[in-house]
């Protein structure tokens, strides 16, 4: 092995002295003696409140069926739970759709909804909006509707368009007939029907 001279010596001191410098250095940084992983705890806490206080699910989606065999089906753009009443949650833009064993259906829209655990049902606020496979569109700006049941009422004065003319009413309910399985659309509280009848031709 051959022999380094003395300038080859001082050289790779050079080299190497500085390299052994940064390394003592980076190890000071990478490696901290005094961590306090106690002092982190409150900081992890107070993020992970922030996170519950703030959780919502996307694109929640809701399907049963009855006892007597009505589907129901409900989807919402996105759901977040109600900080002030834990039995209850918010809802956005949802979709809610009734399928009956006679084969009418009954589709809804709003723009928000609240549902409540306890009573097992939902309150549409806003913009809500009711089509019914018989070609009768509901309007009204809040509707109670069942989750356990096959059922809706709504809170406000409804109207109504349909093949007999457009309407009013004071309360629609839709609900099963007194001791029938079968689900009728009742309109009531002063009804106003502008009666539209169909061209005929002699």
């Amino acid at each position: 092995m051959p022999s380094l001279t003395y300038s080859q010596f001082i050289t790779a001191l050079k080299v190497l002295l500085p390299l052994s410098a940064l390394g003592l250095l980076s190890t000071l940084f990478l490696v901290p003696r005094d961590l306090d992983l106690d002092a982190a705890i409150p900081f992890a806490q107070i993020e992970l409140q922030k996170r519950l206080k703030n959780q919502q699910i996307t694109a929640p989606f809701f399907s049963g069926q009855t006892e007597h065999g009505h589907s129901l089906i409900l989807k919402a753009e996105s759901a977040q739970p109600d900080l002030e009443s834990p039995e209850e949650t918010i809802v956005m833009n949802l979709m809610a759709r009734i399928n009956t064993i006679s084969g009418d259906q009954y589709n809804v829209t709003a723009n928000q909804g609240v549902a409540d655990k306890e009573y097992q049902e939902i309150v549409l606020k806003g913009d809500v909006v009711m089509n019914t496979s018989a070609d009768y569109t509901v309007k009204t700006s809040s509707m109670t509707f069942g989750l356990a049941e096959i059922r809706a009422e709504s809170g406000n004065e409804i109207h109504a368009s349909g093949p007999l003319g457009t309407f009013k009413a004071g309360r629609m309910a839709l609900r099963p007939a007194k001791d029938t399985d079968v689900i009728y659309l009742f309109f009531t509280k002063g009804v106003k029907l502008i009666y539209l009848p169909k061209e005929t031709t002699r």
